[in-house]
This record gives C-alpha cells, structure tokens and sequence, in this order.
C-alpha cells in the first residue's frame, strides 16, 4: 500500500515537474509553436495512442474477418486438440442460496469426458452449505465439497487456493456461482490451450439479466465493448485479461507463478498482469459465452466498478517495472496495450486538473484554453463511441442503426461514471491508509428479477 501511494505520487509529481521544467527551458521562440499550458500536449499524446490503439485493434480484426461472423456460430477459429485434458471447476460460494443450484445444474449438463467440480463454501451463513451438501450426495463421483472454516483468510482467491490443494487437474476452470454456459463450454475452450506459450484463455461474457432495467441494458453493451477490445487484444498479442468468470489456466502455470493473491482486490485482473509479466500468453475464445449477472442498481455498480479499478491500477502500479522496465519480458504490443489502458486513468486526472488551472488563470484575468480541453475531451467521447459501435454491432449482432444508438446511451454512462471512477481511486491510493473491501455482488433467482 506504501509503495501504490509512494509510486502513483512520483508519477503524478513527476510528469508535472518534467512539464512545468520543460516550459520553463524552451525558448521563447519555440513558445510562439508551441504555447503553453504545455499538459494538454502531456493530454494530447494519450489521445493518440488511444486513436492508434483504436484504429489498430479494428484493422486486426477485420482483416480476421470478425466484422462479418457471428461467433456463436462460427467454428472455423477453433483450434483442433487430439486428446481432452482433466478439469477441475472451481466455485467459490459465500451466500448464494438464491442462484448457486441453478448453477450445479447448468454445468452438470457439460458435454466434456473428464471433469470434476469443486464447490468451495467460504463460510456461507444462509442454505448454502446444505444446498451445496444435497448435490454432493446426489453426484458423489462428480461434485466435491469444501468447506472454508479458516478465519484468518477470507475472499475468493483465499477459496480458490484452497481448492487448488485439493484437486489434482491438469486445467483449472472458474466460474462464478451466477455463471451459465452451453454444453459445449470446455470442448470449445480447451482447444485454445494446445500451445506451450499460452497460459489460459478467457471465455466471452454476457450479462444475463441485461432486460431487467435500463441499467443492466447498459452493462450489457458495455460487455460488449469488452468483448470487442478482449478479441482485438488478442489478435494483436496484447494483454487480454481473465475475467474472473468462465477462465481456464493450466495447472502448472498456475503454479509456476504462485497461485492467486489474496491481498488483492480483483485476484483476476492481478493473475492476468503477473502471467503477462512472466512471459506468458493469455487466449480470449468468443466462440464460447459465459453468463453472469450485472448489477441491477446505481449503488451496487459503483461499489462494484470502484472495487475493479482500484484493484486494476494498484496491480498496474506493482508491476509496472515489469511491463515498461529495462529487464521486461512483455512485447510491443503488450507495452503499447498497457500504456493505452493506463491513459484511461490518466486522461481524466490530467483534463480534472488543467480545468482547474484554466479556471484558475480565467480568475486572474488570463488567457484559458477550455476550447482545446473540450475539444480533446469531445475526441476522447468519439473515440470511445466508435469502438462501442463496433462491439455491440459485432457481439450483438444488431443493425448499424440500432449499435450507433445504444452506443451513444453507452457513451452518456461512460463519461457520466469513469471520470469519478477514477478520481475516487486515485484520491483512496493516494491519500488513505487502508485498501478497498473485496464486496460480494449481490445475485438474484429468477423470481426476484421479474419483480424488479
């Protein structure tokens, strides 16, 4: 935590320093090219990348063809495999009477010859525990129990690790215990594991319960957007990233690189960098759907999206020497990848404080540059327009006509959430002495959801 706060104000210290220094060494002449304030041009380079980065990711796909496929009925990606390695499914479940049967059931109907599931109970308090105990009695050969008793650990990575030293399968699956798959999940995922380098492979993610309300409606495109960078990142050999639900890692890797962190607030998003960091290559397979619930109002999204992005920036920010120093393993692409994600936190920290400069400088009767703020930050909206164009148009299969509309709502949510987002983040980084809490999202049975 020390070192997150220490690193992330070198940083903020550091770029500002280099900026204010630079102003001051050029000579006048070269001011008349170039005026000051000189961070909007500090603004200006992560808009570049953001618009190379954009056009880059829908080049690569397009040249693979996936502006005209359907994936869930598309095969030809596939790699082919000549034998079915074990699986272990692991479930961490802490309270989830409501969904977790349905749960069993759905991946009960897996078609895939070696699989066993682990039900991991993290010290449920409601009907989980006998839930869980009644499909154990019922599938003895193919459900495991565990159940969690230990104080001193809490959160899914301590019950994943847990699990882990109970099985014994070659590849590791994770599900959520809201999750639902086709039948085909593991045949279709597997086959993206074949090759020595690869490390894991993420599946596609839906929301499920996307027609509740106008909020989920809005995740659901949003997932879509992730979707559509998850699969550009991989055609390019970028970062693509686990995602917590509906993930396999191979046994050995997992191992190799010491199991799930459980300090951290997104164990996903963690494991993901450290495999990248050590050398590791990441599949995403959009053949294969998996299921999950969004939130379902304002204030569960945002505890839930300020506990993601905390933990994104603060496993950025532990391994950033490892993407972008001298003894890296990562390529290009994937420093390139990593710079753009972190200009999404920049950006909106940069644009807060240059407009209270301006307003600053509008107060004392100087000359401001809100017109080029607004005109950056009007680039910034169209950037992120286009490629929620591209992924709702592409995941969801909808007309153009229709993805331009529900990318432009999208785009309202965004700008109208990520810059507190992140505000929010770097003000808990910076300034307070405790991390985040890991929160449970709340999951609701199908009877719940028709009543909202």
């Amino acid at each position: 935590m020390i070192y997150d706060r220490l690193f992330l104000g070198s940083l903020i210290v550091g770029v500002w320093a280099l900026i204010k220094l630079t102003e001051e060494m050029l000579p006048d002449k070269a001011l008349n090219y170039l005026p000051k304030p000189l961070a909007l041009y500090a603004v200006l380079v992560f808009v570049v990348a953001m618009i190379i980065h954009t056009i880059w990711l829908a080049l690569a796909q397009r040249r693979k063809g996936f502006f005209k496929t359907r994936f869930e009925n598309s095969t030809n990606q596939i790699p082919k495999i000549s034998r079915y390695p074990s699986v272990d499914i692991f479930i961490a479940v802490h309270n989830e009477e409501k969904v977790i049967a349905a749960t069993i059931e759905n991946l009960l109907c897996l078609n895939y010859p070696d699989y066993l599931i682990y039900l991991i109970n993290d010290r449920s308090t409601d009907s989980t525990k006998e839930i869980l105990e009644r499909y154990h009695l019922l599938y003895p050969n193919t459900i495991k129990v565990i159940h969690r008793l230990d104080e001193s650990s809490s959160g899914k990575a301590a019950a994943l690790n847990n699990a882990f030293r109970h099985s014994s399968g070659e590849l590791i699956t994770v599900f959520d215990a809201d999750a639902k798959v086709e039948s085909d999940f593991l045949l279709t995922m597997v086959p993206y594991l074949v090759d020595d380098q690869t490390s894991a492979v993420q599946s596609q993610k839906r929301v499920s319960n996307a027609n509740v309300n106008y909020l989920t409606k809005l995740q659901e495109n949003e997932y879509c957007l992730d979707n559509y960078f998850q699969c550009g990142k991989d055609v390019i050999e970028g970062n693509v990233e686990l995602r917590g639900n509906g993930q396999i890692i191979k046994r050995k890797v997992l191992e190799s690189v010491g199991l799930w962190d459980e300090e951290t607030l997104t164990d996903d998003l963690e494991l993901s960098t450290r495999l990248t960091v050590s050398g590791w290559q990441i599949r995403f397979c959009p053949e294969a759907i998996t299921l999950e619930q969004a939130p379902i109002n304002f204030s569960s999204l945002i505890i839930q999206r300020r506990r993601w992005t905390e933990g994104s920036l603060r496993r950025f920010l532990s391994n950033f020497l490892k993407i972008f120093g001298p003894g890296k393993e990562t390529r290009f692409s994937q420093q390139f990848d990593a710079f753009v994600f972190l200009s999404q936190f920049a950006v909106p920290i940069w644009i807060f404080l240059d407009i209270i400069s301006e307003i600053v400088r509008y107060l004392k009767d100087q000359e401001t540059h809100l017109t080029s703020l607004m005109l950056i930050s009007f680039v910034i909206w169209l950037i992120t327009l286009v490629n929620l164009i591209f992924g709702i148009r592409i995941y969801r299969n909808f007309s153009w006509r229709t993805s331009i509309k529900r990318a432009l709502e999208t785009n309202i949510y965004f700008l109208t959430i990520w810059p507190l987002i992140v505000l929010l983040t770097v003000r808990k980084v910076l300034f307070s002495r405790t991390k985040g809490r890991w929160h449970r999202t709340e999951h609701y049975n199908d009877t719940e959801l028709k009543k909202v």
